[in-house]
């Protein structure tokens, strides 16, 4: 069976920073076998790139740029 942006969504939608990286692992190995153009393989990306901002936070809010030195 194909994932959907539902499935997607149902991985990424309890996620929080400290697992945030394992979630990542998830739905990378959902849409291992999509081809680089499939709708659901894009809108994945997309997902991951807030599962990347989520993981260099301490909460869900926006505790500014990662990348800036304290």
């Amino acid at each position: 069976m194909e994932p959907t942006e539902r499935d997607v969504d149902r991985l990424i939608g309890p996620a929080t920073p400290h697992f945030a990286y394992q979630i990542r692992q998830r739905v990378e190995n959902l849409i291992v076998d999509l081809p680089s153009d499939h709708r659901v393989r894009a809108y994945a990306d997309e997902r991951l790139a807030l599962l990347d901002g989520l993981g260099y936070t301490s909460s869900k809010g926006d505790w500014g740029d990662p990348s800036t030195p304290a």
